[in-house]
């Protein structure tokens, strides 16, 4: 089957959507980061394809080629979460394996935890459950670089300064080696990041204050959680994610840090597929 592409009525909003492949073994529906982050960077998911899965990615509203409109209302994560089961339904996928990267992750827990019947299992990349506690282990790593690189990122963005070259060599420092550890970033995953310097995302904004770690428990569904060594978003978070859902199942890429499907796109395939088959397996 071909891929194929369109937009979807949601809410009122159009949303732009790409689907490979059929679902001979079921459909996973993957939810981007950021907020705000284009599908660009989940492309390597459709590799899952010739193993027998649909998969279905899409630009949440107000990113890529989706409707952007402009009142902050609509920048909430109530809203997104409701948006994810209305691309289920819009798209007819029936139940769906669903996979979340990043922020991603965070509201596929909240989607797991408010319609776990329109699930199968659930796959959490680099996902967070605490706001706090991500927000505590960023500046952890971020006193872990060198002495220069702190003074250089903490004064420029004092004085507003971004877009001194200084600020951009020092983040640049940050970013390869914890969001994405390849010395050339792919043109995808390049999109994206662009797409979101461009954006007026406010991830701090969105989510400060969430936490539903307390309520993880309540998950019942077959769940994989996986996150790379060098992860922006750290191995204790999913650890504290891990510990909460009954039955999950931890892989940590040695390799990687946010973006083990491009550092370890191999590897981490083989992880979806096994997990994947696993869960078909179990159901039968």
């Amino acid at each position: 089957m071909e891929p194929s592409e369109g937009h979807v009525k949601v809410s009122g909003f159009n949303l732009y959507y790409r689907s490979f492949g059929k679902p001979d073994k079921g459909t996973v529906l993957a939810l981007a980061g950021g907020p705000l982050c284009t599908h660009d960077y989940l492309l390597p998911m459709a590799d899952l394809v010739q193993y027998g899965y649909r998969v279905v990615v899409y630009d949440q509203l107000g990113c890529g080629k989706s409707d952007r409109p402009r009142a902050s209302v609509y920048n909430v994560h109530s809203r997104a979460v409701e948006e994810v089961e209305g691309i289920r339904k819009a798209l007819r996928l029936g139940r769906i394996h669903l996979f979340g990267n990043s922020y991603g992750g965070a509201l596929a827990l909240e989607v797991a935890l408010r319609y776990p019947e329109s699930l199968r299992s659930l796959v959490i990349s680099g996902g967070f459950a605490d706001y706090a506690l991500l927000e505590s282990e960023w500046d952890r790593l971020f006193l872990q670089l060198p002495r220069g690189i702190q003074n250089t990122i903490a004064r420029c963005e004092a004085k507003g300064d971004i877009k001194n070259p200084r600020y951009i060599a020092a983040v640049d420092v940050w970013y390869h080696k914890h969001f994405c550890r390849l010395r050339v970033w792919p043109y995808d995953f390049w999109h994206t990041w662009e797409d979101l310097c461009d954006s007026d995302s406010d991830h701090a904004g969105r989510m400060k204050g969430w936490n539903i770690t307390d309520r993880l428990p309540e998950i019942r569904l077959p769940c994989l959680i996986t996150v790379g060594k060098y992860d922006i978003t750290t191995p204790k978070c999913a650890q504290a994610i891990h510990r909460s859902i009954r039955g999950s199942k931890l892989v940590i890429f040695e390799k990687g840090s946010h973006m083990p499907m491009w550092e370890d796109r191999v590897e981490f395939i083989e992880v979806m597929r096994d997990f994947l088959d696993s869960v078909e397996k179990d159901s039968r």
